[in-house]
């Protein structure tokens, strides 16, 4: 099982599993079925009964564009990736672009569409990050989102009714530094293997000194791990 360093925007680097060639050819073939379900249901109901008829062009570019516009809709997935539960992600923690996007869908032609995908899983299988041409122009790639990791997406946490907030300031903390936050708890809680304390682990502390001088605030009530999870409730109180 293999898996790639992906940064945050607060420069913290989390490991997730690279998908494999396999699940994103299973991803890739749901996706053409959708496809062609489409063509066959545009050639049942309208040309089949009237003729084809130049208008009915417009019922070809929902197909032509489908991966440019659920990856860039839908944060980097297909149906295809949703089924195998996997996504694409850039490797530096930004968000998908539409430039990215576009990129990835042009070089398609020559990953998928030239050799009938020949050159992506060849590219994919010798990559070290699994990555089609289309991945390494765009330093990205995809990676195997397990049930837990699809949760962790959300920033949601549950807080008491009579929460009192802790940090003020955590009300200019952005939903991407929150979803990091929580994601960067979870990663040490579940990559911790020696059995010792995570209070102050060296991730945390990182991310605690970023936030710490980008909020303004002084003085840490507690540990690093305190810290980040009072800053976590704050945000849920606040954006309730």
């Amino acid at each position: 099982m293999e898996y790639v360093p992906v940064s945050t925007t607060q420069n913290i680097d989390l490991e997730y599993r690279i998908a494999g060639v396999g699940d994103r050819i299973l991803a890739f073939a749901f996706d053409m079925l959708i496809l062609a379900s489409w063509y066959i249901l545009w050639g049942t109901l309208l040309v089949r009964p009237m003729g084809f008829k130049l208008w009915q062009l417009v019922f070809i570019m929902p197909p032509v564009f489908y991966s440019l516009l659920t990856e860039l809709l839908l944060n980097g997935q297909t149906f295809g990736k949703m089924l195998l539960k996997i996504k694409v992600t850039p490797l530096d923690g930004s968000e998908l672009s539409l430039g990215t996007c576009l990129i990835r869908w042009l070089l398609r032609i020559i990953d998928i569409w030239i050799m009938w995908g020949t050159i992506a899983v060849i590219s994919i299988l010798v990559s070290k990050k699994a990555q089609r041409l289309g991945d390494m122009a765009t330093n990205t790639t995809a990676v195997k989102m397990s049930n837990k990791n699809l949760f962790e997406q959300t920033t949601f946490v549950e807080v008491p009714e009579d929460y009192t907030i802790v940090y003020p300031q955590s009300a200019n903390i952005s939903d991407e530094e929150a979803a990091t936050i929580k994601e960067v708890l979870h990663f040490v809680a579940e990559t911790n293997d020696t059995g010792g304390s995570i209070e102050y682990h060296p991730m945390q502390l990182k991310l605690q000194n970023a936030l710490k001088q980008k909020l303004g605030i002084e003085q840490i009530k507690g540990s690093a791990k305190k810290f980040l999870e009072d800053l976590l409730r704050d945000f849920n109180h606040i954006h309730r």
